[in-house]
């Protein structure tokens, strides 16, 4: 009885030793701060409208020259 609790021990020191390995070699990379994350500030978006060009029609007020006979 006492070499089969040995031997059933043994094993399941065994397999808890492979699993630590394996889960040590599968660690995720730690992070690094979040204090070094810093957003950079946009610039000022523009709330103007776009001006629109002037639009204007010349009128010359010129005499009508009638043909003299």
């Amino acid at each position: 009885m006492k070499s089969k609790l040995l031997f059933v021990m043994g094993i399941v020191l065994a397999h808890g030793a492979v699993g630590a390995a394996w889960i040590h070699q599968d660690a995720p990379q730690a992070r690094s701060p979040l204090s070094t994350c810093v957003n950079t500030p946009l610039p000022m978006p523009y709330f103007q409208s776009p001006r629109e060009p002037l639009l204007a029609h010349v009128v010359s007020m010129q005499p009508e020259v009638q043909a003299q006979p």
